[in-house]
C-alpha cells in the first residue's frame, strides 16, 4: 500500500503528543527539594536572573549564564514555560554538576507523568538578519575547556531532555560532543587513527522529544548529521522519541539520520521510538561504538541503504579520503523487534548492511573484535 506523504504527515507534528508511546518511564528525577530551579518563559527577558516564574529567561546562553554564576551542587531543573523560543544555536554548553543531573523540562510536567496537555515547548531556529537560518545543532554540549573542571577529561555530564520540540536546525537536534577540542589523531598510524580522547560526555537521557524539520532541506546550510549526534558519549538512553522530517536537500541527503551514534559511543539505547521521512539510514552506528541496542521502533519513509546501518573508514577509505582518520569496527550492537514499514522512497529496503562489509570484519591490525562476537545481531523485526 503506497503511503502518504505531503500535508498528511504534516498533520501528524498537531497530534504528536497523543501518539501512543512507549509507557515506559525515563531516568528517575530528584525530588524538588534537591532541585536548584531556572525558569524560562517566551514572554521571559535575559536580563533577568530565572529564579522565578516571574523573573524568568527566555534563552540557554542565558540559562548557562545563570548557572555558572550560581554554581549549583545539587540536581538542576530548566523549567520550561509552553510556546515557542526563536534562537540561533546553542552549541557552546559547557556547565555540569558532577554527580548529578540537569533537566530541561516543561513547566508543570514531572518525571511519570503523561505527555504534557499543553504540549511541547517550542525550540525553533531564528533566521539573522539577512532571512537565512543559521548553520548548526539546536544544543551542543562539549566538554568543559577549563582543565581544572572536574569534567575537563570527560564523565558523567547528565543532561536530561523531556519533550521538547527541535525545529529548523540544518545540521540537527542534539549533538552531545565527547571529543570536543582534542586531539583525535593516533599519529603511530599511517593514515593517523582515530583515537578516544577521554572518557566523553556520558549519562544523558532524551525522551518524548519530538526532532522535526532538520537538516539542510528545511533549514540551508552546507547538510545536517543527524537529529540526535552521539561521539564519544556512552550510556545514553533514547526513549520515546519522534523523528520526523529529518531530511537534507539535493545531493546531500545521504547524510544525515534520526540516531547517528559514533567515535566510541556504546551502551546507548534507542527505543520506543518512531522515525518517519529520514532522508538516509534512520539509524546508524560507526567506529568502535559498541553494545548498543536498538529496539521497539517504527520506520516509515526512512531510510536508504537500510534501516540499521553499520559503518567505518578502514585504511583504504582513510588513505582514499585525506584528512579522515582511520577507524575500527562496532560490535555486539542489537537491532531486535523493530516495525519496519518503508523506506524513504516509499519501497522496501534491507533491515540492516554494513561498510565495509562482514559482520565479522574488524578493520585489519589493530583493530579487533572479541572472539564470538559480530558487529550486530538482529532478530525479532517485522
Amino acid at each position: 500500500m503506497k503511503l502518504l506523504r505531503g500535508t498528511v504527515w504534516r498533520t501528524l507534528l498537531s497530534l504528536a503528543t497523543l501518539l501512543p508511546l512507549s509507557l515506559a518511564l525515563p531516568a528517575t528525577a530528584a525530588q524538588a527539594a534537591d532541585v536548584f530551579t531556572v525558569y524560562m518563559s517566551a514572554s521571559g527577558s535575559d536580563s533577568n536572573d530565572g529564579m522565578t516564574p516571574t523573573t524568568s529567561v527566555y534563552s540557554l546562553v542565558r540559562v548557562q549564564q545563570v548557572l555558572q554564576a550560581q554554581k549549583p551542587t545539587t540536581d538542576v531543573e530548566v523549567r520550561i514555560a509552553t510556546g515557542t523560543y526563536s534562537a540561533p544555536p546553542m552549541q557552546d554548553w559547557r556547565f555540569y554538576v558532577p554527580g548529578h543531573t540537569i533537566s530541561f523540562l516543561p513547566v508543570g510536567w514531572n518525571v511519570g507523568d503523561p505527555a504534557p496537555v499543553a504540549g511541547r515547548p517550542i525550540m525553533q531556529n531564528k533566521k539573522n538578519a539577512s532571512g537565512v537560518y543559521p548553520d548548526g545543532y539546536w544544543f551542543q554540549p562539549k566538554l568543559p575547556s577549563d582543565p581544572a573542571d572536574p569534567l575537563y577529561n570527560g564523565g558523567d555530564s547528565g543532561l536530561r531532555f523531556y519533550y521538547l520540540q527541535v525545529q529548523y536546525y540544518g545540521a540537527g537536534g542534539i549533538s552531545i560532543w565527547g571529543d570536543s577540542e582534542r586531539d583525535v589523531d593516533d599519529e603511530n598510524y599511517n593514515p593517523p587513527m582515530y583515537q578516544q580522547a577521554g572518557a566523553g560526555l556520558n549519562g544523558n537521557t532524551m525522551y518524548g522529544m519530538l526532532f522535526t524539520h532538520l537538516g539542510s532541506k528545511w533549514a540551508g546550510g552546507h547538510y545536517g548529521w543527524g537529529a540526535v549526534v552521539l561521539t564519544n558519549s556512552s550510556n545514553n538512553v533514547m526513549d520515546n522519541n519522534l523523528f520526523i522530517d529529518i531530511e537534507n536537500g539535493g545531493s546531500y541527503g545521504g547524510y544525515i539520520h534520526g540516531a547517528y551514534i559514533t567515535h566510541f559511543s556504546s551502551d546507548n539505547t534507542v527505543t520506543n521510538s518512531k522515525f518517519r521521512l529520514i532522508s538516509s539510514d534512520p539509524v546508524k552506528v560507526r567506529d568502535r561504538s559498541n553494545d548498543n541496542t536498538i529496539e521497539h521502533n517504527q520506520f516509515i519513509n526512512a531510510g536508504v541503504n537500510s534501516y540499521y546501518r553499520g559503518e567505518f573508514c578502514d585504511q583504504a577509505c582513510a588513505i582514499d579520503n585525506p584528512g579522515t582518520e582511520r577507524q575500527c569496527a562496532e560490535y555486539h550492537n542489537r537491532f531486535f523487534y523493530n516495525d519496519l514499514v518503508s523506506g524513504y522512497s516509499g519501497g522496501a529496503i534491507p533491515t540492516w548492511s554494513l561498510s565495509p562489509s562482514g559482520l565479522t570484519n574488524a578493520g585489519g591490525d589493530p583493530c579487533s573484535i572479541p572472539a564470538g562476537e559480530q558487529r550486530l545481531n538482529t532478530g525479532g523485526n517485522t
